[in-house]
């Protein structure tokens, strides 16, 4: 039994150095609320740029081509042409 015990594998010590390093600044609730409300922010600024920039691009479109399949003025069908009705109707009073 004691051969088995001499025999055993040598094991090394594992040496740990610690480091001392400068305290990090500690985050309260106001500096989370501020920088969430900055992110927001910035999402809303983004939203509202890119919203300004497809807005312009659909109106410019709108004045380029002002006869398009989009609005139904270059379509095939005949309107309903409600104007013409309604003046009749209003002759006949």
């Amino acid at each position: 039994m004691l051969t088995l015990l001499s025999s055993a594998p040598q094991v090394a010590p594992t040496i740990v150095r610690i480091v001392k390093e400068p305290a990090t600044k500690e985050l309260g609730v106001a500096d989370l609320i501020l920088s969430g409300l900055g992110l927001t922010a910035l999402i809303l600024l983004a939203a509202a740029v890119v919203g300004g920039v497809l807005g312009a691009l659909f109106i410019w479109f709108k004045t380029i081509r002002p006869m398009n399949p989009f609005n139904g003025q270059a379509s095939q069908t005949h309107g309903l042409h409600l104007d013409a009705v309604s003046d009749a109707a209003q002759e006949r009073r």
